[in-house]
């Protein structure tokens, strides 16, 4: 997808004023997915001490005051929301870490940030809202030799997500786009040591179960999809581009 001046006007607007009909669609989409949720298992795929890691995409960044007890060197963060920035730095300052942090408004595809700088890169449902080549160009710029980028990314595929995507119009950008096998092949042609594993898969059918399961049953059946998943996608990887989501790892 091209990305425009006016596409990121867009999203930049929707971000600094999103409330209302998308807070309600999100969290009704968060309660479906509830145990299903596999986002944490991102975090087994680096490690964040001593390292300088930027935040790509960070929204309010959230996740950074866990970097900053897991030892990360420093985090800088970059997103096209003012609004998302000011909460980042709102956080940074409570919690007593501000002296860690850089936290920028600005355009992903061009972050200002010089050569080298990272050692890790990381997003969650970042690169869908971009132009795919120019982001992995300026991500491989910005890493430094050595260093990985680590992401994670809703995929296009699945039917029963797109038809739950075209339900609900009032939950997402109305420019970005899951992404697809052809976006893995843009990962490959920027970084050679390029690989990607997917999770919940058949757990994409069972998912509005949640909205009326007690919480022991959704977790205890969550544990069981989960194996479930694991095995057919191991065993049959013609399944993975109708998974749910997909971990990257560029090197």
């Amino acid at each position: 997808m091209s990305v425009t001046p006016e596409v990121l006007e867009r999203e930049r607007q929707f971000y600094n004023q999103s409330h209302g009909r998308y807070r309600r669609w999100r969290l009704a989409i968060w309660r479906a997915i509830g145990p299903f949720n596999r986002n944490s298992e991102l975090q087994q795929l680096y490690d964040a001490r001593g390292k300088r890691i930027l935040l790509y995409g960070c929204g309010p960044a959230n996740e950074a005051a866990g970097l900053v007890r897991a030892g990360a060197e420093s985090i800088a963060g970059i997103d096209i929301s003012d609004a998302e920035i000011a909460e980042a730095w709102r956080q940074a300052r409570e919690g007593g870490f501000e002296d860690k942090v850089d936290f920028r408004a600005g355009d992903a595809h061009a972050t200002g940030f010089p050569d080298d700088s990272f050692d890790l890169i990381t997003g969650l449902a970042i690169l869908h809202h971009l132009d795919v080549p120019r982001a992995l160009a300026e991500i491989r710029r910005i890493l430094a030799p050595g260093g990985r980028a680590v992401f994670l990314e809703p995929l296009a595929h699945n039917p029963v997500i797109r038809l739950g995507r075209w339900l609900t119009p009032a939950a997402r950008t109305e420019d970005e786009h899951p992404f697809t096998v052809q976006d893995w092949q843009s990962c490959a042609d920027v970084f050679p040591g390029f690989y990607h594993r997917e999770v919940e898969l058949t757990s994409t059918v069972l998912m509005p179960l949640n909205l009326f399961l007690p919480l022991a049953w959704q977790q205890a059946l969550a544990h069981r999809v989960r194996r479930i998943d694991d095995a057919l996608l191991e065993r049959f990887p013609r399944l993975r581009p109708f998974a749910r989501t997909t971990h990257l790892v560029l090197e």
